[in-house]
């Protein structure tokens, strides 16, 4: 019996030296790592989306369609300066110049509109965006 409880203990011996050379193995292997750099974090500006009343405070005359070509010519490069400089999206600008459009010019705007969405809903089954109308009459 006792010569069990010797071969037990040697066995216990054995693993336990087993797990001291593994563990020390381990701390050599992470030891020779290179410490890894923690990640630079980053700071993600926010991007505030432009609203109508910054697009206002540029002050951009209203349109009425009672201009000459040369006028209306003007008129929208002045838009599309502000446009710049607020960095407006496609839908944004449409909005914003859309806006703008009084009397005559916005009764045809929205003339146009239904037009161009019943054409379009007519000949593909569906309307377009608003923006393509736009973009096709200007």
């Amino acid at each position: 019996m006792w010569r069990i409880q010797a071969m037990a203990a040697n066995r216990r011996r054995r693993s336990s030296g087993a797990d001291d050379i593994a563990e020390a193995i381990h701390r050599m292997v992470d030891a020779m790592q290179p410490p890894v750099a923690a990640q630079p974090r980053t700071a993600i500006a926010l991007v505030r989306v432009p609203i109508v009343e910054d697009f206002l405070r540029h002050k951009p005359a209203e349109f009425t369609g009672k201009a000459s070509p040369d006028e209306a010519d003007a008129w929208l490069r002045k838009c599309e300066k502000i446009f710049k400089v607020m960095n407006c999206e496609d839908e944004q600008k449409l909005l914003f110049a859309a806006y703008l459009l009084n009397g005559d010019a916005e009764y045809w705007w929205a003339d146009m509109q239904q037009q161009m969405e019943n054409s379009e809903a007519n000949s593909t089954g569906r309307g377009k965006s608003t923006r393509h109308l736009w973009n096709k009459l200007f």
